[in-house]
């Protein structure tokens, strides 16, 4: 699963555009499509061109490409839209399986989105301009990794992925949404959150991505072609989705699905669930000043209501400041809001903001607000244990969150090489993983970050040449 209390994000234009077939499997000979779509008064035109072995970019494509943009986020969006991580960081970020039988699926989905061009005609938004232009670019512009098998991934590999600038560029202008990757990571299959992803886009005015709409409507036949399901029979489309349609309204994001009309004039209306309105940017802020992570004060503003846990959160905070001191504030916070009668509220502290102007409710929340991409300042509450507990699990995670921590520190300091390396002797029990890390960012964060940098080129030389001396096992 993605990381708890992080933001996670949906580039538009590629959420919107539908790249990826929603279709878990594709026909052998399914390597191009084109497609002319509507959105009010403009025409645009996308086509998918692929190599033969490995055919348009499907199923669990979807998942990888989201995690891919959210990782390029993580690590600050760098301007050479390069992303430095293992196939375990990735697979995780996408909510899939770590355990073995995905490394090769995660290959076949690499080759895809690596070989694959893609022409958009007036249908890329250029949103700090204000224009539409015509792009052609393919997902992953460059990959690099490092592998004890030719040209073959496996679960030690050291990856760098070179996102094309068209969507690098578009993600540090800001024209991205909130997604929700945590409920998509419980859709089961690959076909209903590939729609999840594409309808939750498609709910947004793309000339102003805050404004979400309640419902929408279009061609069945238009969306059979937008999702590239290969049919041309209404019937066999509506099958298709219909399959995801039965998920999507069971787990809350979707109210209703009405088909209007027959045949191929046949249209799809679109009623999404009240609970999935993306809650105010700034409560979220708040919840995760008093530790919430981002999952659960997501799942709390469903459950309770945005007004509910507003109220809650102005209950929380003034009996803190009051002088109040729980052994958690998350849970203390979580408390209140399920118990509001169990806490005296301090005199002169109004109940709710309700009825509060939004410009009001601004200047009572922090003005100091960190940007999308600015790393937090501080640990939550909920991680200030986290070695303690990561001391405790196996081995293996240890290597793979030490890796995740040292890659973003030092991506642009050791060359793909050294950070396998580096893994190597992590995995070969060389170096214990905690106290490499410790040591790394104690130096990193005192300013000696060039001599962590030396110092760890020859700490690893010196243990390789360790390994290299040792005796063969017998039998070897």
């Amino acid at each position: 699963m993605a990381d708890k209390g992080i933001k996670r994000f949906d580039e538009l234009n590629i959420a919107r555009l539908s790249l990826i077939s929603v279709q878990e499997r594709i026909p052998a000979d399914y390597r191009d499509w084109s497609v002319e779509l509507e959105d009010g008064d403009r025409r645009y035109r996308v086509t998918c061109q692929a190599l033969p072995e490995y055919g348009v970019p499907h199923g669990i494509d979807t998942d990888i490409s989201a995690a891919l943009v959210n990782l390029y986020i993580d690590q600050g969006s760098p301007a050479d839209g390069a992303v430095t991580c293992t196939p375990y960081q990735l697979l995780q970020m996408a909510g899939l399986d770590t355990s073995g039988r995905y490394y090769a699926s995660l290959d076949e989905s690499l080759k895809r989105l690596t070989t694959t061009t893609y022409f958009i005609s007036e249908g890329w938004r250029d949103h700090p301009r204000g224009r539409w232009t015509n792009v052609n670019f393919r997902y992953i512009d460059r990959i690099e990794f490092t592998s004890g098998e030719a040209e073959k991934l496996d679960a030690s590999s050291v990856l760098r992925i070179t996102l094309p600038q068209e969507i690098s560029r578009s993600v540090r202008a800001g024209y991205i949404k909130s997604l929700d990757l945590s409920f998509m990571q419980t859709l089961k299959r690959p076909p209903t959150r590939a729609l999840y992803r594409l309808l939750d886009a498609q709910r947004r005015d793309p000339e102003n991505p805050d404004a979400v709409a309640m419902a929408y409507q279009v061609g069945l036949m238009e969306w059979a072609e937008a999702c590239k399901i290969v049919t041309d029979r209404p019937s066999m489309a509506q099958r298709t989705l219909d399959a995801a349609h039965e998920e999507l309204i069971e787990k809350g994001f979707l109210k209703n699905v009405e088909y209007l009309g027959r045949g191929k004039k046949k249209l799809l209306q679109y009623t999404f669930g009240e609970a999935f309105i993306p809650p105010d940017p700034a409560l979220l802020q708040e919840l995760a000043d008093l530790g919430v992570t981002q999952t659960r004060a997501l799942q709390l503003v469903r459950e309770h209501g945005e007004q509910t846990v507003d109220d809650a959160v102005v209950r929380c905070k003034a009996i803190l400041a009051a002088g109040y001191k729980p052994r958690s504030k998350p849970a203390f916070f979580v408390d209140v809001l399920k118990n509001p009668g169990k806490y005296q509220l301090p005199e002169g502290v109004s109940e709710s903001r309700k009825g509060t102007s939004k410009a009001q409710q601004a200047k009572l929340r922090p003005s100091g607000q960190p940007s999308l991409f600015e790393a937090p300042l501080r640990a939550s509450e909920e991680e200030v244990d986290a070695d303690a507990l990561l001391r405790g699990e196996p081995r293996e995670k240890q290597v793979e969150e030490v890796m995740r921590t040292l890659t973003f520190l030092l991506r642009n300091d050791l060359k793909l090489q050294e950070l396998d390396t580096l893994r190597l002797a992590l995995d070969e029990g060389l170096e214990d993983p905690l106290e490499i890390k410790a040591w790394a960012i104690k130096g990193i964060s005192g300013g000696q970050k060039s001599t962590v940098v030396r110092d760890l080129r020859t700490r690893l030389a010196v243990k390789m040449q360790a390994l290299r001396d040792q005796p063969p096992t017998p039998g070897h």
